[in-house]
């Protein structure tokens, strides 16, 4: 069982980052390889780039039916499950579905911004819907690192995702919000679902601690454009 999920969403894949990403990932020992999963296109960046994936899920109509059948007679190790057109979640909700139910309790997705809106603020609820069940979800792309908590944490400054750091509440009002070691700090306040309290913030300290009493915190660490 894997612990450690990565998942190709169909959205905007910048080429240089995902492979970069990717490839640091190969290098690690074997039991601590990620888990592959591909949630429909995101086959086609996979197969372009030679790279085989652990399982292909979702309804096949952005990676074609014919396409898939054709990818999985040739690559009979990758498992799949195929769903039909009308369903419920889209095709990078089953896929993190399937990388929870298999054991994993990180996933990150790649692949799940850019384009259409709805489906960018999907993958935001699917972060939601893997802390619920236990899982960490990360949204990771070159100019933003996105992930939910609904606990206390710390953040490095050598480890943190560009220069920025911004918080907002996601689904009910955050209580107790305490930002230490950031350049705006914040004591005891109350981020809610309006305004813009919380945005572009920078990291001052080495370790920056952000605690609080209850809700969910969407946390976007993120950079400006070269």
């Amino acid at each position: 069982m894997r612990e450690h999920a990565i998942v190709i969403a169909g959205g905007r894949i910048e080429d240089d980052f995902a492979l970069r990403f990717l490839s640091e990932q190969a290098e690690k020992p074997e039991k601590d390889m990620p888990l592959l999963i591909a949630a429909d296109r995101g086959l086609l960046f996979l197969e372009r780039h030679g790279i085989v994936p652990d399982w292909v899920v979702g309804d096949f109509d952005s990676a074609k039916e014919a396409y898939v059948e054709q990818y999985l007679r040739a690559h009979p190790t990758v498992q799949s499950r195929k769903y039909a057109w009308e369903k419920d979640y889209t095709d990078t909700e089953i896929a993190a579905r399937r990388a929870a139910d298999l054991g994993c309790k990180k996933i990150d997705f790649l692949g799940a911004t850019g384009g259409r809106f709805d489906h960018t603020l999907g993958c935001v609820q699917v972060l939601a819907l893997l802390l619920d069940r236990g899982v960490f979800g990360r949204i990771l792309e070159s100019h933003n690192r996105i992930s939910i908590h609904n606990r206390s944490f710390h953040i490095r400054k050598s480890e943190q995702w560009g220069k920025y750091v911004s918080f907002f509440a996601w689904g009910e009002d955050v209580h107790g919000v305490t930002l230490t070691g950031f350049h705006f700090p914040l004591m005891d306040a109350v981020i809610t679902s309006a305004g813009t309290l919380a945005i572009s913030n920078q990291i001052e300290s080495e370790c920056a601690e952000v605690s609080f009493r209850s809700g969910r915190l969407l946390m976007v660490e993120s950079r400006d454009s070269l």
